[in-house]
């Protein structure tokens, strides 16, 4: 099916496991079902009138995950995979591959299962990627980490539309949104992410800065980040050994997050701090057990 004439908005891969992060929020108790409805519903929600086709890559997931999609999705817009414990590296390979391979829209999305977003999100997300040929990747996730850390500070740019604020920024996490054409350009760079560098693995930093080319030229930073954070220079170096082609010869490419921020990673100190992120989860934690679905 051509993507012009595609009754799609946006195609979707969602990854799922019943495994809780040591970083998730307290306030789910250990309760990963309960985390991972509360992260869906707000999902879906975010989408509004969107006209989405989602793929679920339920991995080593019981039956009742399997339930929190049918319930919410047209079974017409959904595909579900049940894989056997094939891991983050496993689901992120056929993340990959799903979305460069399908034909069912232009616009893609990433998305992980444990993120929470403001309603009609997506609207704000897909309209900027329609209107703006020159935004490469969006995050709705604005990082906490960007306003406390050194490293991630730089000469951004900024751009209003419709009611949304958005800003440049360096990196972000495995969770963004983009055009098909462009991670078929650079899907390989992201399966760095699978690749071993000696001793450690490729970083989500290093391969951002090899799309961004933020410092990754700069003999500051490399002189600097090993006393600032090691996490960070230890991107810098695997960065260069994995995606060398890409940073010499590759164009550069734009991410865009906004603010105040769309969406929340469900990780202790993590969450933006522009909205009452901890509210907003004990509303839904809420309406879940009164068996009351939020809007």
């Amino acid at each position: 099916m051509s993507a012009t004439h595609s009754p799609y908005d946006l195609a979707v891969v969602y990854r799922i496991c019943p495994f809780m992060s040591k970083t998730a929020p307290q306030i789910f108790k250990g309760d990963k079902f309960l985390l991972s409805r509360v992260a869906l519903e707000s999902f879906k929600a975010s989408l509004g009138n969107l006209r989405v086709k989602m793929w679920v890559l339920l991995d080593n997931c019981p039956p009742e995950y399997e339930r929190l999609f049918t319930d919410l999705w047209d079974t017409r817009d959904l595909v579900i995979e049940r894989h056997p414990g094939i891991g983050n590296r496993g689901t992120l390979l056929r993340q990959y591959q799903i979305l460069c391979d399908q034909e069912d829209a232009e616009l893609i999305y990433l998305a992980e299962d444990d993120y929470v977003y403001l309603a009609h999100a997506f609207e704000e997300v897909v309209g900027l990627l329609r209107d703006h040929p020159e935004v490469d990747f969006i995050t709705p996730y604005l990082h906490r980490d960007y306003d406390a850390l050194p490293m991630h500070r730089h000469r951004q740019s900024f751009l209003q539309h419709r009611n949304q604020k958005w800003e440049t920024v360096k990196t972000t996490t495995g969770t963004f949104a983009a055009r098909r054409t462009a991670l078929r350009e650079i899907h390989w760079v992201f399966q760095t992410l699978l690749q071993k560098v000696w001793f450690a693995e490729q970083t989500d930093v290093g391969v951002w800065l090899a799309l961004t080319k933020h410092d990754i030229f700069n003999p500051w930073s490399w002189m600097t980040w090993p006393f600032k954070s090691p996490y960070f220079a230890w991107s810098l170096f695997s960065s260069w050994w994995t995606c060398w082609r890409q940073i010499l010869f590759g164009r550069r490419y734009v991410l865009w997050a906004p603010s105040p921020s769309l969406s929340t990673h469900l990780a202790d100190g993590l969450m933006p701090t522009d909205y009452d992120w901890n509210k907003e989860l004990e509303t839904r934690i809420t309406a879940i057990k009164n068996n009351l679905t939020r809007p």
